[in-house]
């Protein structure tokens, strides 16, 4: 019988093996190796800056007026390295080693915006939990030290209702009626005029660009959404524009063209859109008044 290549491949141990079809498999999840895993367990907590472009900051271990939850008091709290607690009030005999106290306190370190702290360091968790910079979700404050702790899911959930809100934004603004846009546009700043050209604005160009403000500011846009001083904001401006305000020039004195009567005075520093727009939301005599005589003029 003749030797036939196929014997003399499977003597050798090279003959060519049947083509494995694992890869080919549809994934049933029920063997699936290292392809899913549970979720590590959290060995440490995050804390972050509000200004994150921070690079490095450390926290001294000492703040003072801070609530005490359990006992309803303001007192100072101090991170020290081999202390029980952090509450003055629970530290009275070991504060009286004043030296030992300073030598051993520590601070929260923060590297590039972070501070992590092991689930194991039950001091300089409460600490950093009860510190008065820890703004919690209160995080459009300017403070240098602000900091807040990160938690991956609410982060994730503030993030998604951000965006939410942002694309139902820009569904309104898409849709809103053409006048009421073009009120909003000028009450957040956008010009009436094309800048490069000096030609009118269309309202295809007010609407673009209180889109594009949407996008990158929705906060404000949102808050300004159906405000009154939008209405009242447009009402002046017109007024002005129709002569029938006149802003005094440099005398600041706001008088009804015409003779019709002082209205006000602009304060140093302070711009007369933003002022009379003040002016007339306020409860004052004044306000109230200028108003009426606002909606008389211009409706």
């Amino acid at each position: 019988m003749a030797t036939s290549i196929k014997h003399v491949q499977e003597s050798l141990g090279t003959a060519p093996q049947a083509e494995t079809l694992e890869l080919d498999m549809p994934f049933s999840g029920h063997d699936s190796g290292n392809l899913i895993t549970t979720a590590p367990e959290q060995k440490y907590v995050i804390f972050r800056l509000v200004k994150k472009k921070v690079k490095r900051l450390t926290l001294d271990g000492i703040c003072r007026d801070v609530k005490n939850p359990t006992t309803g008091k303001f007192e100072t709290i101090r991170l020290v390295n081999d202390a029980h607690s952090i509450w003055s009030s629970e530290l009275t005999e070991f504060l009286k080693d004043k030296e030992h106290v300073s030598k051993n306190r520590v601070g929260l370190q923060f590297i590039d915006g972070i501070c992590r702290v092991g689930m194991h360091e039950i001091n300089k968790l409460a600490y950093a939990r009860n510190h008065t910079s820890n703004v919690g979700k209160l995080r459009n404050g300017s403070g240098k030290y602000d900091f807040y702790e990160y938690d991956a899911a609410e982060e994730q959930k503030m993030r998604h209702e951000k965006q939410m809100t942002k694309i139902n934004l820009i569904q309104v603004i898409g849709n809103m009626e053409e006048k009421k846009m073009i009120k909003l546009a000028l009450f957040l700043g956008i010009k009436p005029y094309d800048e490069e050209v000096g030609l009118p604005k269309t309202p295809d160009g007010y609407r673009t660009e209180l889109l594009i403000k949407a996008d990158t500011q929705p906060e404000i846009v949102n808050r300004y959404l159906n405000a009154k001083e939008v209405e009242v904001a447009y009402l002046i401006r017109q007024a002005i524009v129709d002569g029938k305000i006149d802003l005094g020039g440099q005398s600041g004195s706001v008088i009804w063209a015409g003779g019709g009567g002082h209205i006000g005075r602009i304060p140093q520093n302070r711009k007369p859109m933003e002022y009379l727009t003040e002016l007339a939301m306020t409860n004052s005599q004044e306000g109230k008044q200028f108003k009426e005589q606002l909606e008389q003029l211009i409706t």
